[in-house]
């Protein structure tokens, strides 16, 4: 069926869905005539899903995240076909050399493993970007060093809970950059934990909290730099802490921007969806809305998981 959709929303989400097929992942570049085939491919295919009109906040999370994943299929379809790992990346990255192969990485042999020779590649290029973070946290030398070793046994053992390595998460080897980088997050903290273990035995020298709470020289164990997180990813991760009317304010908002508060105070139509009663002066529909985007986003930051 053809979804009556706002027009100016269809527009928002085919300009959200070029963009994110341009880069369905940091280091990915497709060309544009191919971003706009995908864009509008994907917007037909999950329309049709659709008995009737769906919340613009979930169609929107929905064609996004669907684009990104048609876009990472294609992309990791097209340079297997062809045998080059370089097909569709960003000339303008420079976070590291070269990409790998990622079908090699992710092959496992029953009784060897990952045991690949392009895991002997690895490390130079995970290195340098592991070793700079684990740097800014203070963590140097062969210490650093141990560290980096640790997150590569991490990428291929085993979850428990879904007995898969997180090596065979990514669907292109630019996926692999920002999944080792937390990796190499948390096992910062692991080697912080252990270190004030240690510090915190008797006559053994400064505390944890000296560590942490110290002005002159705090430990930080958050990375300034964390990735953005898109939409449909907040959409998936917090979908049941939000109202449906929530959501449409939040994306509203902040997503699709067809409207501001002020905008939102005006319109009689907009604050009966909101359960503001009407003839309520200008003063409190501000006060109601402010509360309910704030009562949102803190329930979006609880349920958020970095």
């Amino acid at each position: 069926m053809s979804l009556q959709l706002p027009k100016v929303h269809l527009e928002k989400c085919w300009e959200a869905c070029w963009h994110r097929a341009r880069r369905p992942v940091e280091g990915v570049l497709i060309p544009e005539e191919r971003a706009a085939e995908i864009a509008e491919q994907v917007l037909r295919n999950v329309s049709l899903d659709f008995d009737e009109s769906p919340p613009e906040a979930d169609f929107a999370a929905r064609v996004i995240e669907e684009t990104s994943e048609a876009t990472r299929d294609l992309v990791a379809g097209e340079r297997r076909s062809r045998s080059d790992p370089q097909l569709h990346h960003d000339p303008d990255d420079r976070r590291y050399s070269h990409n790998l192969d990622l079908d090699r990485l992710q092959r496992s042999h029953p009784e060897k493993g990952f045991s690949d020779p392009e895991w002997n590649r690895l490390p130079q290029v995970l290195r340098p970007l592991a070793l700079a973070t684990l740097n800014r946290k203070g963590i140097k030398g062969a210490d650093a060093e141990d560290v980096f070793s640790d997150t590569l046994v991490e990428l291929v053992r085993e979850r428990e809970s879904s007995r898969s390595a997180p090596i065979l998460d990514p669907t292109v080897f630019e996926e692999l950059i920002p999944l080792h980088a937390r990796i190499v997050q948390y096992r910062a903290i692991d080697w912080f934990r252990r270190r004030s273990a240690l510090k915190n035995q008797p006559n053994s020298g400064e505390s944890f909290d000296a560590l942490t709470g110290d002005p002159d020289r705090p430990v930080q164990f958050e990375d300034s730099s964390r990735e953005s997180i898109s939409f449909e990813r907040i959409y998936q991760e917090c979908r049941e802490a939000l109202s449906p009317a929530e959501w449409q304010l939040v994306y509203t908002l902040y997503v699709g921007q067809t409207a501001t508060v002020q905008d939102l105070i005006q319109d009689d139509a907009a604050c009966a969806k909101l359960g503001i009663k009407p003839g309520v002066s200008a003063s409190t529909r501000r006060r109601v809305i402010s509360q309910m985007v704030e009562e949102a986003l803190e329930k979006i930051r609880e349920n958020l998981v970095f």
